[in-house]
Formats: structure tokens, C-alpha cells, sequence
């Protein structure tokens, strides 16, 4: 199979989050599809770097024992990663293989896609992690997705007990200390009889991140002595892709409070015919006296928010749903902000009419929803078509 080719330049990474809406540009934050590349160039290009790691025990967790990167040698030279593929690994000074390029992958079968090795050379009996990267300045808060297509290698790899995944790390570059300020990850390891797959991996960036560097890409832990060669240790991605974690299909299905279990939301997102992005909520909540009402609303999502205008619809009868246009009544405003496809907070702002006909009077500020169950979709949409 072959994974779609989006026409996206791929520049510098930037994240210049403020003022920026789904609605305004179709651009992500960053893209890299490797279609520029060709099989034999020296590096991975576009700014992908690179980093070791060791760790005590037989597993990378906790904090690194050790490691080694990109000026550690006083030699600003390597920050680039190598391109050490099949082509060429090796041929400059004997570089062991962290990463290089498919181009294309599964000799044709699959576009250009990027190869991350585990190092099985080296002479340490702990686990030892490779890190394939990209790294900028976070310049604003928000809710972020990391995403990307993952393929086993063509030999099958990885066979022999390597752990794969992809991270997000915002370290503190602002006091010098590169303490870790935050890291997330997703294992990207296949199923038997799984070739491909899409991943993901939501996070959240505080404002206690503004300032500081943001890294985000892929691992390969190995440990020595468990049969690995360079053929088999390997994994491979492609359309990578870091933007806001915006409002999409994904966040469809059943919301409510725990704590408030009775009332609640039916939420469904997608497109209209026309193309346009478009929420649909239905309220599921009571009067001041006890009596069950629903409202609809819709609105147009921006971001991670929906704001909607309720309404209610009255004087039509069961068995004869419109003989007539029913009456309708505002019934308020809603705002729901997402911080990921699964949690949220709901705040209601009671309009006239609702204060008159059911005694809503007292509003509701940023009461925590999360999803009782959803609908299966992808949770990167393309809210553009």
C-alpha cells in the first residue's frame, strides 16, 4: 500500500500559536513527508537530529544514566543526523546506524520514509536509546497532536525486543539546566500481520513551557545481547505532523460530569454539504422544577472551543411532528473547550428566554466533561476540505 502524499512545503518548524484557527490556515505547524529526498544524500535533512541515551537495568525508564548528542564533542558539525541507510552508512569514518532514509520504502511499495534504528554496537550492558528528533522554542500555550504514519520495516523488524515509540520533551533551556519540564510518549510497535498503521500522540503545552524547548520525534530502545542487527532493529515513519490538537470527528459521542450523572451532551462533529466544519450538540438537562428538557445548538468549531446558541423546540405533538413550524426559544450559550479528544469543561450563559420558561438563571463556568464513549475516527481531521 502507499500512504498518501500531501502537497505541504516543508520549512523550519515554528510555533507561533497565538491568533492561529483551523479556519484560517490549512498549514500545520510542522510537516515532513520526505518526498524531497533522495536515497543517497548525507543527511536525513530538514533539521532532523539526534541524541543517545543509557540507562541502569534492562529498561529505559527513570532518568538517563547517561548521554550523548549533537555538541557534546565541541563540533557543531553532526547536528544534522547522517543519512545512514542502506546506501550509505558506514562510509563516513564507520558511523553506526541511527537513522536513515527509505527512498522509497519497501523498494517501492511504500513512499520516502524515515528509518529509526536501535544501536546495537554499543558496549554498555544496560538499555541504551537512540532519540531521532526535531527541537524549537515553544512560543505560546495550547493543545497539541503529534502525528504520523508508522510501517514495519521490510524485513519485519523490529524482531528482537526493540521498543519503539514517538515522544514529545519540553526541556528548561531558559536557566541553562536542560531539566525535563515534561515528556510524553506512544509506543508505535505493530501487532503480528500489521504492516502500517497511523499514531498519535495528544499533549498539552502550559504557560509554564512558553520559553523553553520543545522537542518531538522517535526512539529505539534496545539492550545488548538480544540478537539484534542493523536489518532487523528498525522501524519506519512518515507524514509527520505537529499542529493544534483541533476539534474533529474524534470528539464525537455521549459527554457528561461524573458527579453530575443524568444530565448530559450528545455531541457530533464533521462537515455540512457545503464543506464547512460544523458542530451539532444536543443538552439533555432539566428545569428549576425538575422537568427533563433537551437543547440543540450548533457552531462552528475554531481550534479546541465550539461555542453554541441553544435552542428549544415546543408545540409540535407525538405522531405529528410538523404540522406546522414549531415555536422556538434561545435558549442560551454554550462554550465547550477541549483539552483533548476525551476531557473538556462546559460553561452556559442563560439567555432571557431561558430564565423566563424553565428558571435558568444561574450560569454554569467551566464545569470538567469527559467522553463516556465515542464514535471510531481519526483524530486528525482535515477540517478544510
Amino acid at each position: 500500500m502507499n500512504f498518501s502524499v500531501r502537497s505541504m512545503a516543508i520549512g523550519s518548524v515554528f510555533f507561533a500559536l497565538a491568533g492561529y484557527t483551523s479556519l484560517v490556515s490549512a498549514e500545520p505547524l510542522f510537516f515532513d513527508d520526505f518526498e524531497d529526498r533522495v536515497f543517497d544524500q548525507e543527511t536525513l535533512g530538514n533539521n532532523w537530529t539526534w541524541y543517545d541515551q543509557w540507562f541502569d537495568g534492562t529498561a529505559c525508564e527513570g532518568e538517563a544514566a547517561g548521554g550523548f548528542g549533537p555538541f557534546d564533542d565541541n563540533d557543531g558539525s553532526d547536528y544534522v543526523q547522517g543519512n545512514q541507510n542502506y546506501a550509505n552508512a558506514g562510509d563516513d569514518g564507520g558511523l553506526y546506524y541511527r537513522a536513515g532514509l527509505e527512498v522509497p520504502a519497501w523498494d517501492g511499495a511504500l513512499s520516502n520514509m524515515l528509518r529509526v534504528y536501535g544501536n546495537q554496537y554499543i558496549d554498555y550492558e544496560g538499555c541504551h536509546r537512540v532519540l531521532i528528533f526535531q527541537e524549537t522554542m515553544v512560543e505560546a500555550a495550547g493543545s497539541m497532536m503529534l502525528s504520523f504514519d508508522v510501517a514495519k520495516d521490510r524485513v519485519g523488524a523490529p524482531a528482537n525486543g526493540e521498543i519503539t515509540g514517538a515522544f514529545i520533551k519540553v526541556l528548561k533551556s531558559s536557566d541553562g539546566s536542560y531539566a525535563t519540564l515534561l515528556f510524553d510518549r506512544v509506543e508505535t510497535l505493530l501487532q503480528d500481520g500489521v504492516l502500517t498503521d497511523k499514531g498519535y500522540l495528544e499533549f498539552v503545552l502550559g504557560e509554564e513551557h512558553v520559553g523553553e524547548l520543545l522537542q518531538f520525534g522517535f526512539y529505539n530502545d534496545v539492550v545488548p545481547a538480544l540478537g539484534q542487527s542493523w536489518t532487523t532493529s528498525a522501524i519506519l515513519y512518515d507524514n509527520v505532523m505537529v499542529d493544534m490538537a483541533a476539534i474533529g470527528p474524534a470528539h464525537s459521542g455521549s459527554w457528561y460530569n461524573d458527579s453530575q450523572s443524568g444530565h448530559g451532551f450528545s455531541m457530533e462533529f464533521g462537515l455540512t454539504l457545503e464543506g464547512q466544519p460544523q458542530a451539532v450538540v444536543y443538552w439533555y438537562t432539566y428545569d428549576s422544577m425538575g422537568n427533563p428538557i433537551f437543547l440543540v445548538g450548533s457552531g462552528t468549531p475554531v481550534d479546541n472551543m465550539v461555542e453554541v446558541t441553544f435552542s428549544s423546540f415546543v408545540g409540535m405533538i407525538y405522531g405529528d411532528f410538523a404540522p406546522s413550524p414549531p415555536e422556538s426559544y434561545i435558549a442560551g450559550t454554550g462554550t465547550f473547550i477541549f483539552s483533548d479528544g476525551d476531557t473538556g469543561t462546559f460553561s452556559y450563559a442563560p439567555s432571557d428566554d431561558s430564565a423566563t420558561r424553565w428558571g435558568h438563571t444561574t450560569p454554569v463556568e467551566d464545569l470538567p466533561i469527559v467522553k463516556l464513549f465515542g464514535v471510531p475516527a481519526d483524530p486528525v481531521f482535515d477540517m478544510q476540505q
